[in-house]
């Protein structure tokens, strides 16, 4: 490292500085028009099911032809199952088939010189579209469909829809050398979004809809009434408030209905006489807390930058203020590298949680690329602390690659912890969020900017502490054959041999012939987390379901009755859905074989695959395996056959408050600024993005972009950008580099809210108060707490006095007092804070049927 001089800044710290001459002076990549022209969004939500269909024009607007290929994210609880090509008037619609196959059918068609369409799957939530052939002048309307979930908000009655626009840069370990890794490598990005968005949303409840709400986009709602034929059902029509021209952040639906959920069996009969039926049910119930180890694993890449590390530090100081009293605990936090703040999880008391708290207001998005794998395969392989269950809460944006090796180590040590997934920021991936929580066992939520998140935080938290329901029997009344469901848990071999001690025991799908279950294991269920499972039977539709859950405190049951009401027609949607969720299911199966210590995974996998590939072909959607194709089907060749096809790429906007980096190829001069910890390095450090940094601190993050002259291989690598001129590298970054923001010029909303940022900081009460409070629970009778309450100290020891209580005892319930009736718009934020300092109470009363007597005796101070 060396200082350096930096327009009007002296002594700027970096490892490389390289000054890049203006775009005049060097060969300006050549300027295309994007062929993508405009985006229109439809869904239609069906309680908890939807169907969503994304259409995109292209023109090719160029003298040659070329192939225009674009990142669509989808939603990774489904799936893509309708894909059609509209050209000149002509419907061409699409075929699933083994990916293999369609992609050589593709090429084949574009060097016969027709046009041809291609849909796969790079990731579980991002699919893309090739358009082959494309002539000059011509147009084509590319139809994509896809079915989902539609979860509802944990802890809550809402429910929560959202339809993902725009892909995140992911990052990509340099290990990685597969055609996904490649694909996410070739992806470009834009700061201004590839074409104008419309979108419609149709919501239709089995009960009357209270309201409907957007956290990213301003909408208009407009409440159609019951729905013709069924009365019972309420529709609604949600539109955007004209178009925008954004697509950087996901768009959100929180959708309340007037009455709780009800337990549903909902059922879809085809026309070729097979039934499909979908269990519905948000449980409700508590159990005792269990003895947890608390394991926070924050992501501290450059992606974080801004607010999303603003958010995680506030989320995990909540966690740690929250805990219970007796428990374990320990915070990782990874990027290009990780650490512990503990070499082992250590035992909560006032001088760890001091350490931690201290640790957690100093943490920065410094750590470079997005490396989760092998933090996470350090904890798994910790000791186990005798006592006490460990649980994994993972705070992320999720913009990482390496999804499958992700969740398959999690799946494969499922048995050994449960992992909790919160997904941070308007771009967060859904799939590695929610496919984290599935593969563990645990439960996910995402929180934008516009959302608050402490009742996330605390859900998230409250799951951890209590047991899930596990080994859920389904039974399947008024059928004469029924799918029986595997076994949720994972069993493992317990006999102390050599082959096999302590490893899963695989086991045969039990389903009866004919019936299928999905998914085969049912997930953990949690109270307030919705739970779906669908039935597909050759003809009968079931009368009803009985569903019975293990517990602690023995088993938990109920039965649900079928009603014609709850008959959804004949759209395919539950077929398609029941399918996904196998598919996911076997690809998660397959994830966890390479970490399972097994002989032969290689047989394992292919078996799972070719079952993957019949039941997707079988059932039109896509998977890791299978691809949509489309070809033109007029023979009409070019009247120049030497025309050469050339490849365009459909930049995705950045996505809303991303901070990894940005492509900035016009600016007159570029810093690349150097660290030696994870190799070479080159980030650009442009005035707009430090802008968005904070305001006497820029960090560079990983980011790729052009430079005139090779550089040596290394880092992080989000996707080329390099125009025909350059050699692109990929560059990481993990030092940040000081540098004062006072001389940078322009002004945006960055700058206002930078501006903000200098004034002084005013606590609230509610943190101050939750500052002040011991990790057991208690509260000492001081200044600072009388200041926060305001009554004097003297006030305050002449009423204990008073009253005769110990200063501990009085000044907690004091505290609690002042929770309950000063901040109860509030209690999401200090429910399990007052819930711990109430237990603290119990323990330390003579008696404990005296807590709220105590409670009101110090509210009486107020």
């Amino acid at each position: 490292m060396f200082a350096n001089m930096f327009g009007n800044e002296n002594n700027v710290c970096c490892g490389l500085v390289r000054l890049i001459p203006k775009e005049s002076e060097w060969e300006a990549p050549t300027k295309f028009p994007i062929p993508l022209i405009s985006v229109d969004v439809n869904a239609s939500i069906v309680h908890a099911v939807a169907q969503v269909e994304v259409t995109q024009v292209y023109v090719n607007k160029e003298e040659k032809p070329i192939e225009a290929i674009y990142y669509f994210p989808v939603n990774p609880d489904g799936a893509v199952s309708h894909f059609q090509a509209e050209l000149e008037g002509r419907v061409i619609k699409g075929t699933v088939k083994a990916h293999e196959e369609a992609k050589e059918e593709y090429q084949k068609a574009v060097e016969n010189k027709t046009t041809a369409c291609l849909g796969e799957e790079t990731k579980a939530d991002i699919f893309k579209v090739r358009v082959g052939f494309l002539k000059p002048g011509s147009q084509v309307k590319v139809t994509i469909g896809y079915v989902t979930e539609v979860k509802n908000e944990p802890g809550t009655n809402a429910i929560r829809f959202y339809i993902p626009t725009t892909v995140a840069p992911r990052y990509v370990s340099p290990s990685e050398k597969d055609d996904k890794a490649e694909d996410i490598r070739k992806m470009k990005f834009s700061d201004t979004s590839p074409a104008p968005l419309t979108l419609k949303v149709a919501v239709s409840l089995q009960d009357d809809i209270k309201s409907i709400e957007s956290p990213t986009h301003s909408i208009k709602v407009e409440k159609q009434g019951p729905i013709p034929g069924k009365q019972t059902w309420q529709k609604a029509l949600v539109q955007l408030s004209g178009t925008t021209t954004d697509m950087d952040r996901d768009f959100v639906l929180n959708i309340l209905p007037e009455q709780i959920h009800k337990p549903r069996l909902y059922s879809e009969k085809m026309a070729d006489g097979s039934t499909a039926v979908m269990v519905h049910l948000v449980p409700s119930f508590k159990l005792d807390e269990q003895k947890t180890e608390l394991i926070f694993v924050l992501d501290r890449s450059g992606s974080m930058m801004g607010q999303s590390i603003e958010l995680a530090k506030k989320a995990l100081l909540l966690f740690l203020h929250s805990m219970p009293a007796d428990c374990y605990f320990n915070i990782v936090g990874f990027g290009s590298t990780y650490n512990f703040l503990f070499p082992n999880s250590v035992k909560y008391d006032d001088g760890t949680l001091k350490k931690a708290i201290s640790h957690a207001k100093g943490l920065q998005a410094d750590l470079g690329g997005t490396e989760i794998l092998q933090p996470l395969k350090e904890i798994y392989e910790k000791p186990e602390i005798e006592g006490y269950l460990r649980q994994i809460f993972v705070l992320t944006d999720g913009e990482v690659s390496n999804t499958d090796g992700v969740l398959g180590v999690t799946q494969a040590n499922a048995h050994k912890a449960r992992v909790f997934a919160l997904g941070i920021g308007d771009g967060a991936s859904h799939h590695l969020v929610e496919g984290m929580a599935k593969a563990g066992g645990g439960t996910s939520a995402f929180v934008t900017y516009n959302e608050s998140i402490d009742k996330k935080v605390l859900n998230q938290l409250k799951n951890g502490l209590q047991p899930s329901l596990i080994d859920i029997e389904l039974q399947w009344e008024g059928l004469e054959t029924t799918p029986i469901a595997e076994k949720t848990t994972v069993e493992v071999n317990k006999e102390k041999t050599l082959l096999g001690y302590n490893k899963p025991l695989e086991s045969g799908p039990q389903s009866a012939p004919g019936n299928k279950q999905s998914p085969k294991r049912i997930p953990p269920v949690y109270d307030g987390s919705q739970l779906l499972v669908f039935g597909m039977f050759n003809s009968e539709c079931p009368s009803a379901v009985a569903i019975k859950a293990l517990s602690p405190d023995g088993p938990l049951t109920i039965k649900v009755e079928h009603s014609t009401e709850n008959d959804v027609g004949t759209t395919g949607m539950l077929h398609r859905l029941a399918a996904v969720k196998l598919v996911r299911e076997l690809e998660l199966e397959i994830a966890a074989l390479h970490f399972q210590g097994l002989d032969d995974v290689s047989e394992r996998e292919e078996s799972k695959k070719k079952e993957i590939i019949e039941i997707a072909c079988k059932n039109g959607v896509t998977s890791k395996y299978t691809s949509f194709v489309a070809i033109d089907v007029k023979d009409e060749k070019p009247s120049m056959e030497n025309w050469a096809m050339e490849t365009r790429y459909v930049p995705s906007q950045f996505a809303h408050g991303w901070h990894g980096g940005q492509f900035m190829q016009s600016a007159p001069m570029m810093m690349a600024c150097g660290s030696g910890l994870s190799g070479p390095v080159g980030n650009v450090l442009t005035k707009s993005r430090m802008k968005r940094c904070s305001p006497k601190m820029a960090y560079c993050s990983a980011v790729n972009i052009p430079f005139a002259a090779p550089l040596p291989q290394g880092g992080a690598l989000f996707g080329a950008s390099a125009s025909p001129s350059f050699n692109s590298r990929s560059l990481d970054m993990s030092m940040p580099i000081p540098m004062s923001m006072d001389s940078m010029e322009g002004g945006n909303d960055d700058d206002e809210l930078m501006n903000k940022s200098d004034e002084p900081k005013v606590t609230p009460p509610l943190e101050k108060l939750i500052s002040l409070q011991s990790f057991d629970g208690s509260y000492l009778l001081d200044e600072k707490l009388s200041d926060i309450l305001g009554i004097s100290f003297e006030k305050l020891k002449e009423d204990d006095k008073k009253h005769g209580l110990p200063e501990k005892v009085f000044a907690t319930a004091l505290a609690i007092a002042y929770f309950v009736n000063k901040l109860s718009a509030e209690k999401d934020v200090w429910d399990l804070i007052v819930l711990k300092a109430r237990k603290w109470l119990a323990k330390n009363l003579s008696d404990a049927g005296q807590v709220d007597t105590v409670i009101n005796v110090a509210a009486s101070c107020f």
